[in-house]
């Protein structure tokens, strides 16, 4: 193959760049030193320009108060001594009235103020007073000196309160002010430069001066106004820190500005600013230190060029002689002989001459050797090609084998093994070859028998051994094999390791885990993981006979799931599912590992107690009613609580089998289910009575069944309008279609309904069935309503309403086309819920009805509190009111109280056209009964005028 051209960095450029880099930091540090000296020398004479920038604005104040004309020792030098004191100030008063104009206009002075020694003031002029004057006064007539202020608010004014004497006394104060706004023009007639000075900003300010608002500062003086004005505001928005004090640079507009904040005596927040352009001066640094770099890199080039110049010729026969050194390992002697020059004979010769002859000294040798390898190399190669062909064979054959192909010696140990037992096992043939067959099998038998198997051949005298065992494979995993054990015998090795015996394993792991899948699945629920009913009853057969054999009691704990229907419907079977789940790991975590626990189907669970008393099958069951109440279950905002119902039974009861036993466990869960819910009851001999049992049994077997093939039929029954003589709306009667095609009557079914819970899905189904006809009647053009019956369980259960709107948005209908029955006993005692689904109903423009009004007259008080449509007077004052009088007296208080609350009446049992009669003049506002119509399977009146059949 041939190989890759080899980079190197030539020693021609290694000297270079090492001369060059020192070259270049001893110039870098010329440069930066003569940088940091140019930078020195420029700050120090910066430090020096500012003090002396201070000592002239000093010296300018000062001149201030030299060239001050002070009034203050020469008007009372004007007066007569023997003037009193009071005379004295009087005239001077007099005298600076007069004078006030002349002082003003021949001096710098633009205010006087005069205070006696008590510091009261006689007069001002040319300013107001202030109220630092006061302090000053008192100050200046303490101690008979004079003292000097500066006072900056719209201008600067430096005050000077001095005392005057009259005769030898101390008569009394002067206070001098003078402007020092030609401050600024004085210092840059000493200095040249532009000046300004600022103060804080104070209250009632002069719109008129210039205001720096991110400094707070204003402008009372400044030269070169209008183009220090806008450097100042640029300056200030740039940089809106408070004014620096003492010196600061800035760089505006491509120039660089030093500003030298300097303060007054007296006043530290009045500063006077001087602004110097420093851009010439910093440009002359810069040039110097580019100077500086410019010879730098020249003697860089430099001494580059020169080395390069003397070092150019011996690398060239270097690198020519490098580049044959990649010829030499890939044996092309004579392109090597072609590129290197032969021996020189010079004189001087140097290292370079030298390795030139080694190279051809070594090419020689080289070449005698190779001849010599690829001599002895290709014996070598037609040897091992002939054991290698024989060794493919092998290996391919054993590698290809889907077995598991070992050899272990008589000791047990693994000496060889196929690339399918690391494939399958995980492990590789280093963590197994030297280890001993025995330890991969994690039985004491299946070791046992194969830690020494040559043993086990003599004790058996079989030339062959075979037995299924697991083994782990390396990830854990458990692997079922079937193992294949035979004595080899190979006359190359020695005496003492020619017996070794080959094992072949064949992978059942598949097969094992199907075959117990299909065990499990058939013995369990696949929801919950519980044993499933046929299991159970399988369990609960062999209970029944222990417990008669060994003479101990067991019971068993039937329950389900209050309102898991509801659940269901109202939030998905997926929910309904997880609930399921739930309750089955609570379940497993309250019973005994010793109890059978199944799920039976749907909501229902048993628990199957072995060897246990009556006192230990209570506190289980209570224990089960309290622990599944803290069962929960959150979907979005709502939150489902596990409430159940369940049936204890103790066993073995006489003569009762396995079927017997679960039908009347079945019986007390529901009992318990019609006392309480969330509670548990004990089966009693009533509940084991065999004829019942079977009767209920059958029947549950039958409205299963019915509802599974969809064997409910309704029946309408007319109701008419007395007062017109025609059908407005049918009562649906509910029908079950028995297997033969017989009609069955609901009394023969519904209290089985009620008592197993099937009511539920029979209410739903009645529903169903009334919504579709209705439809059905709508798309024929009959404008009727249908009313159903709802039974208690429906009333009660929370999801009706959700119910009746699910369907109404199924078949696409208004809720006015129904009314919604409930009886008076059903409504009174679900008074609430009766109330909440009434105004739910109505809410959506439906009605309701409430059905056998008046047994027990008493009832009428909760009318106020159930807003129903229509009050259906029972039968019994029906059937006999030509005749009773009591039961005339109650239909008319009842259509009183009806038509009094804006509820109309419905009389059932109206069998001829005398009560219907009696009942038009009682002012009853329907009739419904054999009278006016018998149920039929479909409704035969459609809004027409019928006559009530004698």
């Amino acid at each position: 193959m041939e190989r890759k051209t080899q980079r190197f960095l030539s020693l021609v450029w290694k000297a270079i760049l090492s001369v060059s880099f020192v070259t270049f930091l001893s110039s870098g540090a010329v440069v930066l030193f003569g940088q940091f000296t140019l930078n020195k020398n420029y700050e120090q004479e910066r430090a020096r320009l500012h003090h002396a920038y201070s000592q002239a604005f000093g010296a300018i104040l000062e001149q201030v108060k030299n060239d001050r004309i002070d009034i203050g020792w020469l008007i009372p030098g004007l007066l007569d001594s023997s003037m009193s004191p009071n005379k004295v100030l009087k005239a001077i008063k007099r005298t600076i009235d007069r004078n006030w104009p002349q002082i003003e206009l021949e001096s710098q002075i633009t205010s006087v103020f005069l205070f006696t020694k008590d510091a009261k003031m006689l007069g001002n002029w040319g300013g107001a007073y202030q109220k630092q004057f006061d302090e000053w006064v008192n100050l200046t007539a303490k101690n008979e000196t004079a003292y000097d202020y500066i006072l900056c608010k719209d201008h600067c004014i430096h005050f000077r309160a001095t005392p005057f004497l009259h005769d030898g006394d101390f008569l009394g104060i002067f206070i001098f002010g003078v402007d020092l706004a030609d401050t600024v023009l004085k210092l840059k007639n000493v200095i040249g430069l532009d000046a300004a000075i600022l103060t804080r900003h104070s209250p009632g300010e002069n719109l008129g001066i210039l205001r720096l608002e991110p400094w707070a500062m204003n402008v009372i003086a400044m030269t070169e106004v209008k183009k220090n004005s806008a450097l100042l505001r640029e300056i200030s928005k740039r940089y809106p820190e408070e004014l620096p004090q003492g010196s600061a640079v800035f760089e505006i507009g491509g120039k660089t500005y030093d500003l030298i904040s300097l303060p007054f005596e007296t006043s530290h927040k009045t500063r006077l600013l001087i602004i110097e352009d420093v851009s010439d001066s910093l440009d002359s640094v810069k040039k110097a230190t580019a100077l500086y770099a410019l010879s730098g890199l020249s003697s860089l080039l430099l001494s580059g060029g020169v080395l390069l110049f003397l070092l150019i010729g011996p690398t060239r026969r270097l690198k020519s002689l490098v580049n044959v050194f990649p010829l030499i390992a890939k044996k092309q002697y004579r392109d090597v002989g072609k590129q290197i020059l032969p021996p020189k004979h010079a004189f001087l010769k140097d290292e370079i001459d030298v390795l030139e002859s080694a190279a051809h000294e070594l090419i020689g040798t080289l070449q005698a050797l190779d001849n010599q390898v690829n001599q002895r190399t290709q014996e070598l190669f037609n040897q091992a090609k002939e054991l290698l062909i024989e060794k493919n064979f092998i290996d391919n054959m054993l590698n290809t084998a889907q077995v598991i192909i070992l050899t272990i010696d008589n000791n047990g140990t693994i000496r060889t093994l196929n690339k399918f037992t690391e494939q399958l096992t995980g492990y590789t043939a280093s963590d197994l070859v030297g280890k001993q067959f025995s330890e991969l099998f994690f039985t004491a038998e299946a070791s046992d028998l194969v830690r020494t198997p040559n043993g086990v051949f003599e004790r058996t005298q079989s030339k062959n051994l075979q037995f299924e065992c697991p083994i782990f494979a390396a990830d854990g995993s458990e692997l079922y094999l079937s193992w294949y054990l035979s004595p080899l015998f190979i006359e190359e090795l020695n005496a003492e390791s020619a017996h070794e015996i080959l094992v072949v394993g064949l992978d059942l792991t598949e097969r094992k885990k199907s075959e117990n899948r299909l065990t499990w699945l058939a013995e369990h629920d696949l929801l919950t993981g519980l044993y499933n009913r046929p299991k159970f009853e399988k369990e609960l057969e062999h209970a029944i006979n222990l417990a008669i054999r060994q003479n101990h009691t067991s019971a068993i704990v039937f329950f389900d799931i209050d309102q898991f229907k509801y659940i269901n419907d109202s939030s998905g079977h997926q929910v309904g599912d997880e609930l399921l789940i739930k309750v089955a790991e609570k379940l497993l975590h309250i019973t005994r590992k010793a109890d059978i626990v199944a799920r039976f189907g749907g909501d229902e669970f048993i628990i199957l107690a072995i060897d246990v008393d009556q006192k230990q099958a209570e506190e289980l069951a209570q224990k089960l009613c309290s622990e599944m109440a803290a069962v929960v279950i959150d979907v979005g905002s709502e939150q489902h609580r596990v409430s159940v119902s369940a049936g204890l039974l103790m066993f073995p009861e006489g003569d009762c089998s396995a079927h017997d036993l679960l039908a009347s466990a079945d019986i007390a869960m529901y009992r318990a289910k019609e006392e309480s819910r969330g509670s548990w009851r004990l089966a009693n001999h009533a509940d084991i009575n065999r004829n019942e049992i079977k009767s209920r049994v059958t029947w549950k077997a039958k409205i299963e069944k019915a509802l599974e093939e969809n064997r409910f039929v309704l029946y309408y029954q007319p109701i008419m309008r007395i007062a017109d003589r025609t059908i407005t709306h049918y009562e649906c009667l509910l029908r079950m279609v028995g297997e033969g095609g017989e009609i069955v009557h609901p009394a023969q079914f519904i209290t089985v309904a009620e008592q197993t819970g099937l009511i539920y899905q029979i209410d739903q189904r009645v529903i169903e069935l009334a919504f579709s006809k209705q439809a059905e009647l709508l798309k024929q053009g009959l404008d009727i309503k249908l009313s159903i019956n709802l039974s208690a369980e429906m009333l009660s259960n929370p999801g009706a309403f959700s119910v009746i709107s699910r369907y109404l948005q199924r078949y696409r209908l208004d809720a006015k086309h129904f009314i919604f029955e409930v009886t008076e006993t059903q409504a009174v005692t679900r008074l609430q819920a009766a109330h909440d689904l009434i105004l739910q109903i109505e809410g959506i423009g439906g009605s309701f009805a409430l059905d056998d009004f008046g047994v027990g007259f008493s009832s009428m008080s909760y009318l106020k509190q159930l807003p129903v449509n229509y009050l259906k007077i029972d039968g019994s004052f029906i059937k006999n009111i030509l005749y009773c009088r009591e039961d005339q007296l109650f239909v008319k208080a009842i259509n009183s109280v009806g038509q009094g609350m804006g509820i109309k009446t419905i009389a059932e049992f109206v069998e001829n056209q005398d009560i219907l009669n009696r009942l038009a003049d009682m002012g009853i506002d329907y009739a419904q009964g054999y009278g006016i119509g018998k149920a039929m399977p479909y409704p035969e009146f459609h809004m027409e005028n019928v006559t009530v059949s004698g």
